[in-house]
């Protein structure tokens, strides 16, 4: 196997798990949030942090990546 496409590889794993993690992090804390606020509509939380969270890995991508 060829190093550069072993760097290539390890590269876009990495990527992939940076934009999982941000969206875990941002349903995490949206629910949270709005559980603290009220139960009923924590998975509202749960949706906007979700999105927060792809936009946000998606900016990471960009600024890491261009």
């Amino acid at each position: 196997m060829n190093r550069d496409t072993l760097a290539q590889g390890l590269g876009a794993a990495t990527a992939g798990m940076e934009m999982a993690i941000s969206i875990l992090t941002g349903c995490v804390l949206g629910y949270v949030a709005c559980g603290l606020v009220n139960e009923n509509v924590a998975y509202i939380g749960l949706m906007i942090g979700a999105v927060l969270g792809l936009v946000l890995g998606i900016y990471r991508l960009y600024k890491k990546y261009r």
